[in-house]
């Protein structure tokens, strides 16, 4: 049986469907063809009503009565049409109106903590990367159901080794660089993205907000939050790890998550309930599946997240307290995972696992920093960083003469490279010498890097920022006093 909707109400709010759907009716009413449209939802002492025109008569009904349609979805705007309507969407709106005051209150919330992750050097900008992204994103949402509430989609890259994903009301998608690590493959990172998208369009936040009995002041809690940001900045930068370089900043991944992304996420309503996370996660699989992709994507890459956490000791996520509660449970929801992993994908995004690998190297868990340089290695595409990072990390794990040659062949690869040269090069090149008893080529190597400080520190005069420069300025100095000591040593060996 079939008939066509067409939704079309203005009484708390105005929305327009412009979208028609065929559907296929449960039961036998209305009869084979008939034709229904849906003129009206407006709220009449408390309940949701529908007015709807049935063989040229205005009949009033339940929203609850609409949702027994099953329709047959033609394209993407359908799709997300019925999961509204399915989930309760327009009730919220009827309760609670648009708010439009509220979600351009929210936007500029959203705005100013761009503004900060920016500010701050943790956006990660690729332009290869971002547009595949956004082709993925018009996949998945095809920019608007036309339903009278604000948003857009777009998508940020954050620089974060913990795997995490989170939408604001407004409908910009942030991803972490960790969760890209984390996953294998393109399908497992459209299933989390689907995920995302849900949350948008069933208008989670926008309810859990208006659920807040209070939120922080404004202005307290940004003064609050530009503080917390500053001082992991400053936490980590005078550590002054020897992997840094001036002007490229990692920062430490148990400060990013917790101090900064889930007090953000928690005021602008993405903490979401189990509910909510479960009505997430089925309405993805049925994207997945309408877009035929194998919809345990979504469950391979939810496993790949709970391994995360247990190897890096993140029991907060794993408990059920977080932004995404109860792994384990949403595992089994959806169904084990099929197995999924793909060359062209560590391609895709090799520039983020190097820039994961950098800070994993730098929390020194040097396992799974070699894991990220490995695929980078393996999919034909390495820089000299992650040449380098790997020969660190052999000196770390192991003291042989295997091992110690593998590390100076990949200094040499990475010296021969020639796409983007460290300074840094030179000084694991000396250590590796000086591993392998090689103390005359050492001294070269020391020679080197401490003339590529000199430059550097010429070099940096021209940076801007006062906190900047002085933090180079004394790791430049540090890094000379220490080749300098180096050199004496090997000299006297």
């Amino acid at each position: 049986m079939k008939t066509i909707l067409t939704l079309l109400s203005f009484i708390v709010f105005s929305m327009q469907l412009n979208a028609q759907f065929t559907l296929s009716l449960k039961g036998k009413d209305p009869k084979s063809g008939q034709t229904l449209e849906l003129k009206e939802i407006s709220s009449k002492e408390g309940f949701g009503q529908a007015l709807i025109l049935k063989g040229g008569e205005l009949k009033s009904v339940g929203l609850n009565e609409i949702k027994k349609i099953d329709y047959e979805i033609n394209n993407l705007k359908d799709f997300w049409q019925n999961q509204a309507v399915k989930n309760e969407v327009y009730e919220n709106l009827l309760k609670y109106g648009f708010q439009y005051d509220l979600r351009r209150d929210w936007e500029e919330e959203a705005l100013k903590y761009l503004n900060e992750l920016e500010q701050n050097n943790l956006t990660f900008e690729d332009s290869y990367l971002e547009n595949y992204l956004y082709s993925l994103t018009y996949k998945l949402y095809p920019g608007s159901i036309n339903d009278g509430r604000p948003g857009i989609l777009n998508v940020k890259l954050m620089i974060d080794n913990a795997p995490n994903a989170f939408i604001f009301p407004s409908g910009t998608m942030i991803l972490t660089t960790g969760l890209l690590s984390t996953i294998n493959s393109e399908e497992e990172l459209i299933a989390i993205m689907a995920h995302e998208v849900s949350h948008f369009v069933l208008d989670h936040s926008t309810i859990n907000i208006n659920k807040a009995i209070q939120r922080q002041k404004n202005a307290e809690f940004w003064a609050a939050f530009v503080t917390g940001l500053a001082a992991a900045t400053e936490l980590y930068a005078s550590s002054r790890n020897e992997y840094y370089v001036p002007g490229a900043l990692t920062y430490s991944t148990a400060i990013l998550s917790f101090n900064l992304a889930s007090a953000f996420t928690e005021r602008l309503g993405l903490k979401y309930s189990r509910d909510q996370e479960i009505a997430a996660d089925k309405c993805a699989v049925e994207l997945l599946k309408y877009l035929k992709i194998d919809p345990t994507a979504l469950s391979s890459a939810l496993a790949k997240i709970k391994d995360y956490c247990i190897v890096t000791g993140n029991y907060y996520a794993l408990t059920g307290n977080g932004s995404h509660p109860n792994i384990s449970e949403r595992i089994s929801l959806i169904g084990k995972p099929n197995l999924f992993t793909s060359s062209t994908y560590d391609k895709l995004i090799s520039f983020v696992n190097t820039t994961n690998a950098i800070n994993e190297f730098n929390n020194k868990h040097f396992i799974a920093c070699q894991n990220l340089v490995n695929r980078n290695i393996n999919a034909g595409v390495p820089t000299e960083d992650d040449y380098v990072l790997k020969a660190m990390t052999n000196l770390y794990l192991y003291d042989n003469l295997e091992k110690n040659l593998e590390s100076l062949e990949l200094i040499n690869k990475a010296k021969n490279l020639n796409v983007a040269p460290t300074i840094n090069i030179h000084k694991q090149e000396a250590l590796v010498l000086i591993r392998l008893n090689k103390n005359t080529e050492a001294l070269i190597a020391l020679k080197t890097y401490s003339d590529k400080l000199d430059q550097a520190l010429n070099d940096i005069e021209s940076i801007k920022n006062e906190n900047s420069w002085f933090l180079a300025k004394q790791y430049l100095e540090d890094e000379k006093t220490w080749t300098s000591k180096m050199t004496y040593k090997v000299k006297t060996m």
